[in-house]
């Protein structure tokens, strides 16, 4: 059954540098830390040392979830809050310092959807090209791209170099190639624009078919609207801690308070 499941997981990262191995530079950073008055952190994970001594951010720390098929998720909580870190766990990019990861099904990780498309390749190359690092092959791309190329709408730039198209014409034709794909798993880092004014109404109406083709969708967003639109259910999270998971109404306006106690 197509799924992902987390249990416990922690997600660190070391900080190698020179300074970070310098005797003079540790001795003088404890000091400083020492003498500075404690404040609370409004950003990013928690930082600490693992048993070596290094120095690390801890990004995600004791993260149980499941997600099954019908979950619309939203990842909702401050910038370095962990939304990205988890994203990018569940597509396999990222493995846990501890605890078990498992994403059941196909994924398709959407973080940067114009990836792999080269400024001197031109729009049909390009096709192909995305097409094989979202892992098809050369018949499914090619039953495939004759909708891509009516979609784009882009006429004969098709057969020009991507580097003389305009960032708008760029988008639509990223956005054309990964939404005629279908995934078991949708992982999205804020929502995919789609370029100009024009082309807006029948991009929404595209990733709706696009979403509701896939089993599962987890987004990260700051754009309550969109999360209120497109989820069902959401996960906040807190210096890499998830506080609260329920009904997307419920998490979004628990953020939303905790926003305001804040100000």
């Amino acid at each position: 059954m197509v799924s992902i499941i987390l249990k416990d997981v922690v997600v660190e990262f070391p900080i190698l540098d020179d300074k970070a191995r310098s005797l003079r530079h540790t001795f003088l950073l404890n000091k400083l830390q020492a003498l500075r008055q404690p404040k609370a952190q409004s950003v990013g994970g928690i930082m600490g040392r693992n048993r070596q001594g290094q120095r690390l951010v801890r990004a995600l720390h004791g993260i149980s979830v499941e997600i099954n098929p019908g979950d619309r998720v939203a990842l909702i909580g401050h910038n370095g809050s962990g939304k990205s870190t988890l994203l990018r766990l569940m597509a396999g990019v990222f493995q846990p310092t501890s605890g078990r990861s498992r994403s059941s099904g196909s994924v398709m990780p959407l973080f940067n959807i114009t990836e792999g498309i080269s400024a001197d390749a031109t729009g049909l190359e390009a096709i192909r090209i995305r097409g094989y690092l979202l892992g098809l092959n050369d018949n499914q791309i090619n039953a495939l791209t004759d909708e891509i190329v009516e979609f784009s709408d882009l006429g004969d730039y098709i057969d020009l170099p991507v580097r003389t198209y305009s960032a708008g014409m760029q988008v639509r034709l990223a956005f054309s190639i990964v939404t005629s794909i279908t995934s078991d798993i949708l992982l999205m880092d804020e929502i995919i624009g789609a370029g100009d004014a024009s082309f807006l109404e029948m991009a929404e109406q595209r990733l709706q078919s696009f979403v509701d083709r896939s089993s599962i969708m987890v987004i990260a967003s700051h754009n309550s609207d969109i999360l209120r639109k497109w989820c069902n259910r959401a996960l906040l999270l807190e210096h890499g801690k998830m506080i609260a998971d329920g009904p997307v109404e419920e998490v979004i306006d628990c953020y939303e308070r905790s926003i305001d106690s804040h100000k």
